[in-house]
């Protein structure tokens, strides 16, 4: 059915029209007053049988911002979400801050009091641009409908190029409703293409040849140019190991000779072995987070860095080689050129390492979680679109589950949102629902939106969940054990009115369910709810949630000691790294 032909559009039409240009397919948000007149458009269109975005009503905004996320993680298109102004965009200022400290391509439209009332302290108005500038690539107030089409086809096109990240449009009620008698043009901006240096590109290369013992740390950006085949191309012309970081996880095969896995705080044995003894780090694509650029990260050693971004050169370390380049150009440039090398030396030791990839769990009476996600890995054979919250579930699925491919890790990296895995789930989901997900989150992260359950069973979206229970906030507290002497007031969630106040002891048979998950199921209809204790029950109800067709939550009560391992502890070396 052809679109019919507005001459004059309203600002609420001219909206979806960009976003049906753009290829738009779905948006996540929350409705109210300020964004009435969208929502109004988009039912007009979907009763006339015009192609519209689908759109996923979830049951808080920031809820839909974090799916918005996890759409864009997976499918490398830009994720979109709309909220009302005032609650509705302060809600989004978690989401957006995330998507920018992990370059997640994302769009967030909110809407806003109408022009005429700015600064009046209208009901529901809140500086949206104001308050989202400093945590967004780009942010804009529309006031005019002549100005709506380009600011849209600006925000999406920035939203992806260069360094991708969340670019924020916050448009008032009225231009929603008025009528667009001529749309202006874009403004021109004088943005000159940075020259590919040869030179310096050459120079890293002739770098690589010449170290006896180099490694890639290769980052996020590596995911975000679609370089990771030619990454794996580059470190077996070069026999160079790889490293990858949290948010390049799945760039380089698991299984890959040359594969080192995560480094870091709670990085891997090799990855982090790997870095301390390096002669050569080549970053690609990666900022030198302070979980990884640990004290002396760089001592004696020679650091060069390519990346899109000029404001991460020499920002935290100081290089000695550097090209400010796209990744997939830098590679190409690589592969075309006739330099290789070999460091049969370095592989082997690098060999002998991964004999610790991942590092050894022991068993007991109670579940060790990493024997949940190594299981879940075997089950999935390593393909699901993993998802996680933030803590001690995370680290433990970054490093026992065995990647397979790009975009396949979704998680929330620089910013460490609590909450970001439900929600972000769903939105992984519908970027790719011919593929599993998997959802592996810890007690405590889960129920920081745990409203987001009506939206899967109410689109019966046939999520795989895991909650890891230990009844803690895990990570705080093996951060309090190790180093505040064990104090457990605020972190143990099964403490009530009537605990002992002095109690700081980890009781295994202490499982006060506050929530029960069990019981989510009459809560929330069409959702199936297990329960695993026995460890030697975990892979039949492993596999059992797996095979169910429609969504599945399981409450896996997991052994409340155990730490994540390996770690560095805060100021701390490579060299200084606990093992066990």
């Amino acid at each position: 059915m052809n679109t019919p032909v507005r001459l004059h559009p309203t600002g609420a039409a001219l909206l979806f029209d960009v976003l049906r240009d753009l290829g738009v397919d779905v948006i996540f948000g929350h409705t109210g007053g300020a964004v009435i007149p969208l929502h109004v458009e988009l039912n007009k269109r979907m009763r006339r049988g015009e192609p519209v975005p689908r759109f996923v009503l979830c049951r808080q905004e920031g809820g839909a911002g974090h799916a918005a996320e996890g759409y864009a993680r997976a499918s490398g298109r830009v994720g979109v979400a709309l909220a009302t102004s005032g609650p509705g965009s302060t809600n989004l200022a978690t989401p957006i801050a995330d998507a920018y400290k992990d370059s997640v391509p994302t769009v967030f439209i909110t809407g806003q009091v109408p022009s005429h009332a700015i600064g009046s302290d209208a009901f529901q108005e809140v500086d949206t641009v104001g308050f989202t500038r400093p945590i967004s690539k780009h942010n804009y107030l529309v006031r005019d409908v002549g100005d709506l089409e380009w600011v849209l086809r600006e925000a999406f096109a920035l939203a992806q190029q260069g360094r991708p990240g969340p670019v924020v449009v916050d448009i008032c009620k009225d231009v929603q409703l008025s009528q667009c008698m001529k749309a202006r043009p874009a403004r021109r901006r004088h943005r000159p293409e940075v020259p590919f240096e040869t030179e310096r590109a050459d120079a890293i290369l002739d770098a690589l040849c010449s170290a006896e013992r180099p490694v890639i740390k290769a980052g996020g950006g590596i995911i975000h140019a679609g370089a990771a085949a030619a990454l794996c191309r580059l470190a077996e012309r070069f026999e160079v190991p790889v490293t990858t970081t949290f948010n390049a996880l799945g760039a380089v095969p698991f299984d890959a000779p040359y594969y080192l896995g995560m480094p870091g705080m709670h990085g891997s044995v090799p990855a982090n072995y790997a870095l301390r003894d390096a002669d050569l780090i080549l970053t690609l694509g990666g900022r030198f987070d302070d979980r990884v650029a640990v004290k002396d990260f760089a001592l004696g050693k020679r650091i060069a860095h390519v990346d899109i971004d000029p404001s991460e050169i020499d920002k935290v370390i100081k290089t000695d080689l550097h090209l400010i380049a796209s990744l997939s150009v830098f590679l190409d440039h690589a592969l075309a050129s006739t330099r290789h090398a070999r460091h049969p030396h370095w592989l082997a030791q690098v060999a002998d390492w991964r004999q610790q990839l991942p590092l050894p769990f022991g068993s007991g009476d109670y579940i060790k979680p990493q024997a949940v996600v190594d299981t879940l890995s075997e089950l999935t054979a390593g393909n699901a679109t993993l998802v996680t919250g933030v803590g001690q579930h995370q680290m433990w699925s970054a490093q026992y589950y065995r990647f397979q491919r790009p975009r396949q890790w979704i998680s929330s990296g620089g910013l460490g949102t609590m909450g970001f895995g439900l929600p972000a789930a769903i939105g992984a989901w519908y970027a790719a629902p011919d593929l599993p997900v998997v959802l592996i989150d810890g007690d405590g992260s889960f129920q920081m939106n745990i409203q987001e359950l009506a939206t899967v069973v109410a689109n019966a979206i046939p999520l795989k969940m895991f909650v890891l229970n230990n009844s803690f906030l895990g990570m705080v507290r093996q951060w309090e054990d190790m180093m505040d002497a064990g104090h457990h007031y605020e972190t143990c969630l099964a403490r009530r009115e009537d605990c002992d106040p002095h109690c700081t002891k980890i009781d295994q048979t202490c499982r006060r369910q506050l929530p029960n998950l069990l019981g989510l199921k009459y809560v929330y209809p069409r959702l199936e709810t297990l329960r695993v204790k026995d460890p030697q029950d975990l892979r039949a109800v492993l596999d059992q949630a797996l095979a169910l067709p429609g969504p599945v939550l399981v409450d896996v009560w997991v052994d409340k000691t155990e730490d994540v391992l390996p770690m560095v502890l805060p100021g701390g070396r490579l060299d200084t790294m606990i093992e066990s």
